[in-house]
């Protein structure tokens, strides 16, 4: 006998009012057989022939009759997975797989954005689409199968399915991978600047075009680009500064926790990973809010246009299980950035490297207890959210004097240029202080900025 195939298809439309995103769908299904001919469009009884495969998203495109297939083929250069045509002189073309329904969407978006006039002719949308062996002996009732032994398909075919291999992963031409996501040997983002051995992964979104990419530290071998998914930020765009202003923030900041698929509403989808917003440049510059995730689309819901959250970064729910196997809650950083450049290897270390030498000069005044020197390294400007400069120097020359040695070690230093800010840069590291009356160790972050003149200097320190 030969085997059948089904494929249901869910045209997908998103509706968004006030936070919330209301999802329409429609009901297609296509019978195809193992060679990929077209069986046409199946009843909605085709629903007994359930499929057990993998599923995946396409782009569907409905060209009328005589259309120009030329103008698809130039607006969505997308591979042509499937046709069908139609009785009434329409075919249905469906372009690419995409395991992202998130990505597949903002293919759509930007079609309409870049080629408004071409794309309003055959309105593309996303459509789910599954596969697998369907139950013979429905098909046989049907009469969409002889009975005997030798069954033969008494359908004609309607259209020819192309390469239709579902086992291999998504296959989209150039349009439909985010700007920037291209192999970068020896490239990473401007602000990447050192990764301690101990954090694996970091979470890098490029916030205009909604792009999250996942880094992974390799060590001596530099940093590879992983994994790139495609997110909804804030309604109002990004550089948050005020509670309800629906704008997603701009900066380093860490994922602390996460939130189960129980813990949640269905508004949030599948799991949420808690950020530290408002950190503590966000808090010296007096921005207000909370509540800012990491976290899945509404449940029932497949997609989201780029601005459509109230502040949070929204992946789909099927992006949010894979990206746990990058996270490590409590360590792992996320950055925010409003403005993504990528740079060669070699002027992110020299930058690194700048910037380690002044952290060990520091360390070195410290520990030889040369106040003048020590506390030059701190700006004008400098604050813990408790002392300024003045009340720092008062505080820490009184403690210096107080001891007859101070050893301080630093180990699993981490270097991140903080987006939106000139010269900024988040060092994090763990310390050993060792002093003659006084032991402590634990994790330490220091703001440092550069000036003009090339010399670093902290303007906040805690830890």
């Amino acid at each position: 006998m030969k085997k059948i195939q089904w494929i249901k298809i869910l045209t997908w439309g998103a509706l968004v009012c006030a936070g919330s995103v209301a999802a329409s769908t429609v009901n297609e299904s296509y019978c195809v057989d193992s060679q990929g001919r077209s069986l046409g469009i199946c009843d909605q009884q085709g629903q007994i022939m359930l499929a057990q495969g993998p599923a995946y998203y396409s782009l569907k495109v409905v060209l009328p009759k005589g259309g120009n297939r030329a103008l698809v083929d130039r607006v969505l250069p997308i591979e042509r997975l499937a046709e069908l045509n139609l009785s009434n002189g329409d075919t249905v073309l469906l372009l690419g797989r995409f395991q992202d329904s998130m990505k597949a969407f903002r293919v759509v978006q930007r079609c309409r954005a870049d080629q408004a006039s071409a794309c309003a002719q055959f309105t593309p949308s996303v459509v789910k689409i599954g596969a697998g062996q369907v139950l013979e002996t429905a098909l046989v009732s049907r009469g969409l199968l002889k009975p005997d032994h030798d069954n033969e398909l008494t359908a004609k075919t309607s259209a020819e399915l192309v390469n239709l291999d579902l086992n291999v992963p998504e296959k989209v031409a150039k349009l439909a991978e985010p700007r920037g996501d291209v192999a970068r040997q020896g490239m990473r983002p401007e602000g990447m600047l050192k990764l301690s051995s101990d954090m694996k992964h970091v979470l890098w979104v490029d916030l205009p075009n909604g792009d999250l990419h996942v880094l992974e530290n390799r060590g001596e071998e530099g940093l590879s680009l992983v994994e790139t998914m495609s997110v909804s930020i804030g309604k109002r765009g990004f550089g948050k500064q005020l509670r309800g202003d629906k704008k997603t923030p701009v900066g380093v900041y860490r994922l602390l926790g996460y939130l189960q698929d129980g813990q949640l509403d269905d508004f949030y989808g599948n799991g949420a990973f808690t950020m530290n917003y408002p950190n503590a440049l966000d808090r010296i510059n007096k921005r207000t809010g909370s509540g800012i995730w990491l976290h899945g689309l509404p449940k029932g819901t497949a997609h989201r246009p780029l601005q459509d959250s109230d502040g949070c970064v929204v992946a789909s729910n099927l992006m949010i299980e894979r990206i746990g196997r990058y996270i490590e809650v409590g360590n792992t950083a996320i950055v925010l950035d409003d403005q993504l450049e990528w740079v060669e290897e070699r002027k992110a270390k020299a930058v690194a490297r700048s910037l380690q030498q002044a952290i060990e000069d520091w360390r070195q005044a410290w520990m030889s207890k040369d106040d003048d020197r020590y506390l030059n390294f701190y700006a004008d400007d400098f604050t813990n959210l408790e002392k300024d400069l003045a009340a720092w120097k008062g505080y820490k020359t009184r403690i210096n004097k107080a001891k007859r040695f101070i050893k301080v070690q630093i180990s699993d230093l981490s270097l991140l240029g903080y987006p939106g800010e000139d010269g900024l840069v988040l060092a994090r590291f763990y310390q050993r202080y060792e002093s003659s009356n006084f032991n402590a160790k634990g994790w330490k972050e220091q703001l440092w900025r550069q000036d003009e003149s090339g010399q670093w200097r902290i303007v906040y320190e805690k830890g």
